[in-house]
């Protein structure tokens, strides 16, 4: 009798480690190799879930519609949008109402042709408060792990086809790398 009570207790006691360590493995480490820190997990419970995009690298770019160098970046966002595999990467734009409101999300969509992107309304400024913005346009790069590759201001397409390769995303077949001339400039 007492080797069953022990047998059961055993194995009650196996059975309840097991999910604790398997949890205990499925969380990343706080930085990567080469010291970049894990970020996939700081837009939980907030309006920019990740989760979704889970395994694919992430570009966030914050803007806002009146920042003349955000709209200058619109076109080659939408252009590296259309040449490079959306199963590998998950560009979405955070619209920070900075004096602003939806309105001016739609301007910018139908300006631009962005009806196709992931566009995610910062109403209240707080996703910028949690990146701690100081200025327009920003982007930040995730890698497919989940860790943070990099953040800048203003970015050319060279810029961005750079970081693209950074991360390791493809163009899709047949893609011509001409760039184009950003709204509101001469060729």
């Amino acid at each position: 009798m007492k080797k069953t009570v022990a047998y059961i207790v055993a194995l009650l006691l196996a059975i309840s480690i097991v999910p604790v360590a398997a949890m205990a493995q499925s969380e990343p480490p706080a930085t990567n190799a080469d010291g970049k820190p894990y970020v996939f997990n700081e837009f939980k419970d907030t309006a920019l879930d990740l989760t979704p995009y889970q395994g694919k690298a992430i570009w966030l770019n914050f803007f806002t519609g009146w920042c003349p160098y955000c709209m200058t970046e619109m076109p080659s966002i939408k252009q590296v949008f259309d040449e490079y595999d959306p199963s590998k990467i998950a560009i979405i734009l955070v619209h920070v109402w900075d004096g602003e409101n939806a309105d001016d999300s739609k301007t910018v969509i139908e300006k631009f042709g962005l009806q196709d992107m992931v566009m995610v309304e910062d109403q209240d400024k707080s996703l910028s408060g949690l990146v701690g913005l100081s200025g327009y346009p920003t982007s930040f790069f995730i890698d497919q792990q989940g860790y943070l590759v990099g953040g800048t201001y203003g970015l050319t397409y060279e810029d961005m086809t750079g970081y693209m390769d950074q991360l390791g995303v493809t163009r899709l077949a047949g893609v011509t790398t001409e760039t184009v001339t950003p709204a509101g400039t001469e060729a």
